[in-house]
């Protein structure tokens, strides 16, 4: 077998390998079925390259799969950020999505989510997102089950849907609450 390929840097975030064909080489029909013959007539008539209908396949496949993905990314995001967790605030992504988390340790843990309302690019795709409500919903889930494998199932976890009990400032973004029963 014989294949040509190309390497794509032109379509990012990452480049791809393109197959372009792959057909049985044998000398002994060099000049009608032979591999490079077959190649190089898709050549000449302007059909092995790529054509506008891959890309779009391309750009589809990357989304779905950036879709695909979201929550599982946000939940080994979520489950460093847990991990990390120091008084104060800090500033991550989950699942690409920017996140602002205020800190407060007493009787309980009390963490305080403000998620960034701005469209998030997609790993795979470079695409945008917007952050939708199933993908808010997807990042407070991250968090619960982040939260119940480090210290077991939050007290409460809910938005917060009056603005000013955030605890600072809220830009573009939707806040949560978690509060966590220390052992």
């Amino acid at each position: 077998m014989r294949g040509a390929t190309r390497f794509d840097r032109d379509h990012p975030p990452q480049g791809v390998v393109w197959l372009l064909g792959a057909e049985q080489h044998d000398e002994r029909h060099k000049g009608r079925s032979d591999a490079y013959d077959i190649l190089g007539r898709l050549d000449d008539r302007g059909e092995l390259f790529p054509m506008t209908v891959d890309y779009k396949r391309l750009e589809l496949d990357r989304r779905r799969r950036d879709s695909d993905s979201f929550v599982d990314d946000v939940h080994d995001d979520a489950c460093a950020l847990v991990g990390a967790l120091s008084v104060g605030e800090q500033a991550t992504a989950l699942g690409g999505v920017a996140v602002r988390v205020i800190v407060e340790k007493g009787d309980l843990l009390v963490l305080h989510f403000a998620v960034s309302t701005n469209a998030a690019r997609g790993r795979l795709s470079g695409l945008e997102f917007p952050l939708t409500e199933q993908r808010f919903q997807a990042i407070q889930l991250g968090v619960r089950r982040a939260l119940e494998a480090r210290h077991g199932p939050p007290a409460l976890l809910d938005e917060l849907r009056d603005r000013s009990a955030f605890p600072g400032r809220l830009g573009p973004e939707r806040a949560f609450v978690a509060l966590v029963e220390r052992p």
